[in-house]
């Protein structure tokens, strides 16, 4: 009796032992939320953020970029209509507000505005007028006076009675009695019919319901630069590495802004993008111009990795990118093949570890 009490205690502490370890393994259990197929924590054996610039005009990426399939304009519709979240910055943690998204989209005002100085010289003040030697003329502040009616003959007579009118023999004809229209025998005339007023639209409500105005925002071509924000991971239970697409953000680069900088409009997260572009594969596709039967879906052209951006900032302490760590944009750049040859290499380095 005493043996099997003691296997039943030994089984029920094993039974507790085995559901306590369990539960830590689930709560040590973390994934990244941005991630379209998210991978465990405890499985990442090595990982490094990269940001990338994607220019679609550059002939890897035209197929992007194609005339009236633009991924530009298929994530300004979408957010258009509702479907897409847009955030201020790659960090996505608030959503911009609409109306500042359809200010982002708006052509700016080109006009030049003056200084303080040009406007104590006068320039812009339409106020004063100019005689054309640079001298302001004066307003005439009294009217004129009126001048009295000459008859003909050289004499002035008063304007004021109108003269009755002549019946050709010098003689002035008796005005006319006005005669009613309604008298007896003739019909009146009819009155003109009542047509009633369209209904006036509220355009403030028009307004109101939606902010953006086609007529004043920039082409779908002038929105040709991706901010992509990725992690280089290196997954130890599936023995790969994966490239984690984070966040995906629109630019319009600096030929296009009369500022001559460039100007993020907006930032996504890329796992609704993921979601979209899949939502009507026929609709969003890469173009595949050497063979028209097969294009593919945007979300699976990002999977195979059908495009190339520059790495133009890798995380580090100060998070500066390559341009502000080595001083030039010279060095940025080459700086930047580098990285990519030293990833690839780390790569084929860690099957060996």
């Amino acid at each position: 009796m005493k043996q099997a009490g003691s296997v039943v205690v030994a089984a029920v502490l094993a039974v507790m032992a085995g559901g306590a370890a369990q539960a830590q393994e689930k709560e040590n259990t973390k994934t990244n939320p941005l991630s379209v197929r998210e991978i465990n924590d405890s499985d990442i054996m090595m990982k490094k953020t990269l940001w990338r610039r994607v220019d679609l005009n550059e002939k890897q990426n035209q197929a992007m970029f194609s005339k009236n399939n633009q991924i530009t304009k298929y994530i300004i519709d979408a957010v258009k209509a509702g479907v897409l979240v847009a955030y201020p910055n790659d960090s996505v943690n608030t959503p911009m507000p609409v109306e500042k998204f359809a200010e982002k989209l708006a052509v700016p005002d080109q006009a030049v505005a003056l200084t303080a100085e040009e406007k104590a010289a006068g320039f812009g003040d339409e106020a004063k007028t100019d005689d054309g030697w640079g001298n302001a003329t004066p307003k005439d502040k009294k009217p004129a006076a009126k001048q009295p009616v000459d008859d003909g003959w050289g004499t002035p007579t008063k304007t004021a009675k109108a003269q009755p009118a002549d019946d050709g023999w010098g003689t002035p004809a008796p005005k006319k009695k006005a005669t009613a229209k309604n008298a007896k025998g003739k019909k009146g005339a009819k009155p003109a019919p009542v047509v009633p007023e369209p209904p006036k639209v509220d355009t403030t409500a028009v307004a109101a319901a939606s902010p953006f105005n086609s007529a004043n925002e920039r082409l779908a071509d002038e929105y040709s630069v991706l901010d992509i924000k990725e992690d280089w991971i290196f997954d130890r239970k599936r023995s790969r590495l994966y490239f984690d697409i984070q966040t995906v953000g629109i630019v319009i680069p600096a030929d296009k802004n009369p500022s001559g900088l460039e100007q993020p409009v907006a930032y996504f997260k890329y796992k609704d993008l993921d979601k979209l572009f899949r939502s009507d594969p026929k609709k969003f596709i890469w173009y595949n111009f050497q063979n028209q039967a097969q294009h593919k879906n945007l979300a699976d052209a990002f999977d195979l990795r059908l495009f190339w951006g520059r790495i133009y900032k890798v995380s580090n302490p100060k998070d500066r990118d390559l341009i502000g760590q080595y001083g030039s944009e010279r060095e940025g750049l080459m700086k930047s093949y580098q990285i990519e040859q030293e990833l690839m290499e780390q790569e084929h380095s860690l099957w060996e570890y």
